[in-house]
């Protein structure tokens, strides 16, 4: 295993020196807990408790793997991918991606020439991501986000997309906390969460009780919690300063092909959707830079730097 990138782990119990290998574990030298390498993936969880909720949420995350790609491929992707990762600029040093999942994303910062540690608490998520990173300087670790098995102030850059607005109240501050604590001084941050846009603001007119947050979404039981711009920024600004903070994916292009299929023109959809994939994605990234954005944008992105303590 690439040992620059062991050297930053250390353990969660304690968050002292790094770790060292024993066998086919890494031991902590100060209180001697041991942490398994299963297949190239640092295990932490066994020395993490989770909620029997949060072990439910995880067990689903684990059973989407299968299919989560195939919801962002295409339109989704072109637009999303690119966006979260250009606001890191092109950071020197490890790249950490908190909530790494499949690893869509984590593909997309190899490019960027710098190791990676890719944190997920799904195992199939992160084998997912050993597939799709292959060959690449990448270390997967399997750790709960609330407590990062990573020293203090060692990586140059973070990202982390679609976490936030699934942790709850006390949750997520504690992430961020973390997220703070093992970036360098002015170490950029992309991170997204859903914004409570005009679309759900009208369903919560009409009734709807899970326009704002909820607890089931995507057939699952996976809390969310949906933030206006003032709200995501009091967040982040305990840690980071917030550089940039705008709406992404603000054209609904898969639900605009779909209404168009349902009206009884399944090659209009089709051809909607292939227009959009082919030009589309560049009106979205326009779209970005200005005022409607906010409004209309199904997620929040906020490009921000870690504060100096």
């Amino acid at each position: 295993m690439d040992q620059e990138l062991l050297d930053l782990l250390c353990c969660p119990l304690d968050q002292g020196a790094p770790l060292t290998e024993s066998g086919t574990s890494l031991e902590c030298p100060t209180c001697g807990a041991l942490y398994p390498v299963v297949d190239g993936i640092v295990v932490f969880l066994t020395a993490q408790e989770l909620s029997d909720q949060e072990e439910k949420e995880r067990n689903f995350r684990s059973e989407e793997s299968e299919w989560y790609d195939d919801m962002y491929v295409g339109y989704t992707d072109l637009v999303e991918v690119p966006t979260v990762v250009r606001r890191l600029g092109r950071p020197f040093g490890p790249i950490l991606d908190a909530g790494c999942g499949t690893g869509r994303i984590t593909e997309a910062l190899v490019p960027l020439g710098q190791p990676i540690v890719a944190i997920d608490y799904s195992e199939a998520c992160l084998r997912k991501m050993q597939q799709r990173t292959a060959g690449a300087r990448v270390l997967a670790v399997q750790s709960d986000l609330r407590n990062l098995p990573l020293r203090s102030g060692v990586m140059a850059a973070a990202i982390s997309i679609e976490v936030h607005p699934h942790l709850r109240d006390g949750d997520r501050q504690r992430y961020l906390g973390e997220l703070a604590r093992v970036m360098a001084p002015y170490a950029p941050l992309s991170i997204s969460t859903l914004n409570y846009n005009l679309v759900f603001r009208a369903w919560q007119a009409l009734g709807n009780d899970g326009a704002r947050e909820g607890e089931h979404v995507l057939g699952n039981d996976y809390h969310y919690r949906r933030f206006d711009r003032d709200e995501f920024r009091r967040e982040l600004a305990e840690h980071f300063a917030v550089e940039e903070l705008t709406g992404i994916r603000n054209i609904p292009a898969r639900s605009l092909a779909g209404a168009v299929s349902k009206v009884g023109w399944r090659q209009g959809g089709d051809k909607l959707l292939g227009l959009m994939n082919q030009r589309g994605y560049k009106v979205d990234h326009m779209l970005e830079r200005t005022a409607v954005a906010g409004m209309v944008g199904f997620f929040w992105l906020a490009k921000a730097v870690k504060r100096p303590a």
